[in-house]
């Protein structure tokens, strides 16, 4: 693959902090590359590099930043394009279609001037203002105006959002990020940097994402937290570790065998160091007149030895001590809920939900964006009161909620007053303490940042310490919205070890497919309403769910065919109305196709293959199952997927017949 840019001699550091330290590595077109690293390590650093936003140190030798010129042909031209992580709120209201210019300011410059001057020719115009208006036409032509804006209202559509009127400020928090979704799939740019793409989003929309990165030829660089994304759509590995970038071709999971070798290879040598240093100590230990006439060498040696221990100690990966507090709660059944509905004034939400929660259940929360999720967790936290039903909960039960919208931290303070309310120990209620350095660094901080203020803490750090602020509380019950957002991978690997060891009770909405499959023992489904309980985890539902979203999407395919159906019937009629011509001596089965059944007609071998296809993509589902090693909620699990096969097979059979009934009066 030719190179698309290549960087050299690459240092960067604010104040004391080394970012980057002679760093070189060069993008290749077609490279699909996994970002990785702790927060504020640099990765937004290295975006804004490759934008051209920051310029890194003066160095010797100097930085060259190499990058692929338009003699190689437009495609292979260096351009970069980034979707940012936060969604940015226009000045000015703002509907969903015309977000677009936000990202494209001077194609909004010329589509305004051309709005305004085809007011003016509506009322009274000049022949001058018709040819201005032609070459303001002409100029968003060649800005490719066209192709990239219905680019995106395409991708909006196919994301779920239909209604292109609406404010942009009244969307949703996964409705602004499809809005960006579909922002960086149409963009033209070569390079496109993706900064945590699918925070908010739910599974649906996010494997949709990925189907869209493994068809792309763009070349891109994604910061993500979501490890089952990295391993499925990326082919390479970039990694910011110690104010170095390390390359490593293959997916993320690839990479992670790698490291698991390497840390094994460490462990190993550190032993071989550590035996060998300790004889050399003993050597040293002896009078200086005993170790007077040995060689100056070994004492040289010695040093060395020393130094290499250290190097490989801080070279092995840190781990952040996390401690889940339980309140050490007998009781086996917390929360009872039965025909439970709830209402936010005349919207229902709820309507006769019922479940039971026990103590050491792990809890995943699932659906689609704006099904009621957060209301859900709101309601058992108590934070809300249901319209009926009846609640039941265990005397004194303690619940602790970290919720997807964090608390605002004060910024101007220290996390040495955040954390220990001005003193040098956190004190637990189970009579445990811990110095407060201590405790921060357990969550992967350094000791000499204890006292910075919080403005000058990367967000992913900020969230970090958000999350060591949460877990000082005790709780019978944990409640997790959205953990995993804007956390880095080792801290989201470590939470996530942490919560399986747990012995108490965790409920977790996530969209993170991974973080689900390593925790989880029971699946709550919230859709339509209500909820649909599994008591298995995560891994056990996935083929359900994927067949429930093969079947949510044969709907909608089909309610589209049906609507584009109509539309052309209604255009027919309207244009010309068909005549109803007097039939003699045929047979009712045999008279003429009307225009509705001719389009029927059209659309039935469409139909045939979308069913089809379904029922295949069940069957493949199907022979996934070890049908030696059957449980029952594995045995439910098939009886629901051939259930659905047996209706497909039966609306295919209809389909067949209907064809041939047509076809037979044509």
């Amino acid at each position: 693959m030719s190179v698309l840019c290549s960087l050299k001699n690459l240092n960067l550091a604010f104040g004391q902090k080394a970012i980057f330290n002679n760093c070189i590595f060069q993008i290749e077109h077609g490279d699909k590359i996994g970002l990785v690293g702790l927060n504020g390590m640099g990765k937004s650093s290295l975006f804004k590099i490759l934008l051209g936003e920051v310029t890194p140190d003066i160095s010797t030798p100097a930085f060259v930043f190499d990058k692929a010129t338009a003699k190689q042909g437009e495609d292979q031209k260096y351009s970069v394009f980034q979707i940012d992580q936060r969604f940015r709120v226009p000045k000015e209201a703002t509907k969903v279609k015309d977000y677009f210019y936000e990202y494209y300011p001077d194609i909004k410059k010329v589509h305004d001037e051309l709005l305004v001057l085809n007011e003016k020719i509506e009322t009274d115009y000049q022949e001058s203002d018709i040819e201005k208006q032609h070459a303001l036409l002409d100029k968003l032509d060649s800005m490719n105006h066209w192709n990239l804006s219905s680019g995106y209202e395409s991708y909006l559509k196919s994301f779920g959002l239909e209604d292109l009127e609406r404010y942009v400020t009244d969307l949703s928090g996964g409705e602004q990020r499809k809005v960006l979704l579909a922002l960086g799939l149409t963009s033209e740019a070569n390079l496109i940097l993706w900064d945590e793409p699918t925070n908010h989003l739910d599974i649906e929309t996010i494997a949709a994402f990925e189907d869209e990165l493994l068809k792309t030829d763009k070349t891109f660089i994604v910061i993500s937290h979501d490890r089952y994304l990295l391993s499925k759509a990326t082919n390479k590995i970039f990694h910011i570790n110690r104010a170095e970038i390390t390359a490593y071709k293959g997916s993320y999971a690839d990479y992670i065998t790698f490291l698991d070798g390497q840390e094994e290879s460490r462990r190993k040598m550190l032993v071989k160091l550590k035996n060998s240093l300790k004889r050399e100590t003993d050597w040293m230990r002896q009078g200086i007149k005993a170790r007077g006439t040995r060689s100056k060498k070994r004492v040289e040696g010695f040093n060395d030895l020393s130094s290499k221990v250290k190097d490989l100690k801080s070279e092995a990966r840190k781990s952040m001590e996390v401690l889940i507090n339980k309140s050490g709660r007998k009781t086996k059944m917390l929360v009872e809920y039965k025909d439970v509905s709830f209402n936010y004034d005349t919207k229902e939400m709820f309507k006769g939900i019922n479940f039971t929660l026990y103590k050491g259940d792990k809890i995943g929360v699932i659906g689609e964006n704006g099904v009621g999720k957060s209301t859900l967790m709101k309601l058992i936290n108590r934070d809300l009161k249901e319209t009926s039903g009846k609640t039941k909960y265990a005397e004194d039960l303690k619940v602790c909620y970290f919720s997807q919208t964090k608390d605002e931290l004060p910024m101007e303070k220290s996390p040495f007053e955040i954390l220990g309310d001005g003193e040098e120990y956190i004190h637990f209620k189970n009579g445990h303490s811990v110095h407060v350095a201590t405790y921060f660094q357990n969550y992967l901080f350094d000791q000499g940042e204890l006292h910075r203020p919080l403005s000058s803490f990367s967000g992913g750090e900020v969230n970090r310490l958000q999350l060591a602020l949460n877990l000082k509380n005790e709780a019978d019950v944990w409640i997790f919205d959205e953990p995993t957002n804007d956390l880095d991978i080792e801290s989201i690997e470590i939470l996530e070890k942490k919560l399986s060891e747990f012995d108490g009770t965790v409920i977790i909405i996530s969209h993170d497919r991974t973080f689900l499959e390593n925790i989880t023992n029971k699946i709550w489904l919230v859709e339509n309403k209500t909820i649909e309980l599994f008591t298995s985890g995560y891994s056990h539902v996935a083929p359900y769910l994927e067949a429930c979203a093969i079947e949510k999407d044969l709907e909608k395919q089909r309610i589209k065919t049906e609507r584009k159906s109509q539309e052309d019937t209604d255009l027919v009629l309207e244009v010309k109305k068909e005549e109803v011509v007097p039939q003699t001596n045929v047979q009712e089965d045999k008279a003429p196709l009307s225009q509705k059944e001719k389009l029927r007609l059209n659309e039935l071998p469409t139909k045939i293959e979308e069913t089809e296809n379904s029922i295949s993509s069940i069957e493949n589902l199907l022979t996934q199952f070890d049908y030696n090693n059957l449980d029952s909620e594995k045995t439910e699990l098939i009886g629901k997927l051939t259930s659905k096969k047996d209706n497909l097979e039966e609306e295919l059979l209809s389909f067949y017949e209907e064809l041939e009934t047509l076809e037979s009066r044509v």
